[in-house]
């Protein structure tokens, strides 16, 4: 992260609240100089991935949205892993009820082709003009190609609402897991085909285990921090394939 970012519990309303009191509280020596310091923007995952698959609470990011609305600031969406449909909606913080000034997409923009975008409204979308930020491969128009592709792909099969139908069945497939063995799996989590089941801090095994026995049976998961296993499939994962998963993933259970 570049310089000048502080951090905060995430969903803390207080914590956020108070953060942006302390940065808008300029130090004595800066107003001696005639300056002053100020809130400039507040970036947040709609759902924290690599933080254990934690969504982000709607008064949470309304509060983020009226901080940053007070202050003359921008609200910044880091769209990367949970946009491009895979939480059921095609932006993650359309979950919010919230619009951001600025958000960022990547990876499943282009299909599994690099490429990366920002995108931003209002007099933010005024700060870049021609020649600001050069870039050797900005608008690659294989990689661009690519993401009009998966974009027009997605929306003439209707992708989201096979993300919504399959992630509602893996939920459900987690849950009676987590029920029938409560020693080892706890809650569930996560939106659309971005799920994450938390693993007991006493169950004998970590998630990082249980990928590896699930990655042995032919299963690719991932862990999200040392407790959480995270269920990313294909954003066309069938009814057929996700009932293998979870047949799979019991498998791996079964062995602790």
């Amino acid at each position: 992260m570049v310089k000048g970012f502080e951090y905060v519990e995430y969903n803390n309303v207080e914590d956020l609240k108070q953060l942006v009191k302390k940065i808008n509280d300029s130090p004595e020596d800066l107003e001696k100089q005639g300056r002053k310091r100020g809130l400039a923007a507040i970036l947040l995952e709609p759902l924290q991935g690599e933080g254990g698959i934690i969504p982000g609470q709607k008064d949470f990011f309304a509060a983020a949205r009226q901080l940053c609305d007070d202050c003359g600031a921008l609200l910044m969406c880091d769209e990367v892993q949970v946009g491009m449909g895979r939480s059921g909606r095609l932006w993650g913080y359309e979950n919010l009820d919230i619009e951001p000034d600025v958000f960022t997409s990547a990876k499943a923009l282009g299909g599994g082709l690099p490429i990366g975008a920002l995108m931003a409204r209002g007099e933010a979308a005024d700060v870049f003009v021609p020649g600001t930020h050069a870039s050797t491969y900005g608008g690659n128009p294989l990689a661009c190609s690519a993401g009009l592709a998966v974009a027009q792909y997605m929306s003439d099969h209707d992708i989201l609402t096979n993300v919504r139908e399959r992630g509602d069945q893996l939920s459900e497939g987690l849950k009676k897991m987590a029920g029938k063995y409560p020693k080892v799996l706890a809650d569930v989590r996560g939106w659309g085909l971005l799920k994450g089941i938390k693993i007991n801090d006493d169950a004998g095994v970590t998630a990082g285990q249980l990928v590896g026995d699930a990655m042995a049976e032919g299963l690719l998961l991932v862990a999200a921090g040392p407790s959480v296993v995270r269920f990313v499939p294909p954003l066309i994962v069938t009814k057929e394939e996700v009932d293998r998963a979870l047949a799979i993933f019991e498998r791996a259970i079964q062995k602790h």
